[in-house]
């Protein structure tokens, strides 16, 4: 954990991948394994799967809902991905600051590239891009699942691929082979606490007035 003396919420965690690259099942193990972190609940206008829970998977909004909130200008991101809207609400990462978390989210390269783009200050962002052991091992997942029909799933496949090359604009990458989640969750967070020890303004800001340091002199 974080030394909580010296260390201030301030980690906007992006976390991607194919779909298919078991980072839902990555991004969840890792919420629960550490309670200094809380997941941010994306928008989306897609139709939820049987097994989700609005407020709980997504905010499943309407089209109208969604063009509505990007006129008002509630998002940090937003993207059209598969012909859906997907988005993370400037509310979710005040939520987690307010709980003393950094926080985590689950987005598309489109979305991850806006954030990265942007002055979060005093936050700042941490793209973590999860790759699967091969294309097989992720179209044998996306069999699985049995909710795409097969021009579907050749779809899925081919982005997957074009999303594989924009990793170039992420920060770090970690391995998700079959059956190891675990493994790619000790990544993460080896990843995660480099970065919360990172030397930046805000530490130095910190540090200052413990010792005694006046900025003006």
């Amino acid at each position: 954990m974080a030394n909580t003396h010296l260390y201030k919420p301030n980690l906007v965690i992006v976390i991607s991948g194919p779909s298919g690259s078991g980072k839902s099942t990555v991004i969840d193990a890792l919420c629960k394994s550490d309670e200094t972190l809380r997941f941010s609940i994306s928008a989306t206008t897609r139709k939820p799967r049987p097994s989700e829970v609005d407020g709980i998977d997504y905010h499943f909004l309407s089209k109208a809902e969604f063009e509505n909130h990007i006129q008002q200008g509630n998002f940090l991101e937003w993207a059209e991905y598969g012909g859906n809207f997907y988005g993370t609400l400037k509310s979710e990462i005040t939520t987690a600051r307010e709980a003393g978390k950094d926080a985590i989210l689950e987005i598309e390269v489109k979305g991850a590239l806006q954030i990265q783009a942007q002055d979060l200050s005093p936050a700042r962002s941490l793209l973590i891009f999860i790759i699967p052991a091969s294309f097989t091992i992720l179209e044998e997942r996306l069999r699985r699942r049995k909710t795409e029909s097969e021009t579907e799933l050749k779809r899925r496949l081919a982005i997957a691929k074009s999303e594989v090359l924009e990793i170039a604009h992420y920060d770090f990458w970690v391995s998700n082979p079959e059956d190891a989640v675990q493994h790619a969750v000790a990544q993460i967070q080896t990843i995660i606490a480099a970065e919360r020890a990172r030397i930046d303004t805000q530490l130095i800001e910190t540090i200052n007035p413990l010792l005694g340091v006046d900025k003006s002199d």
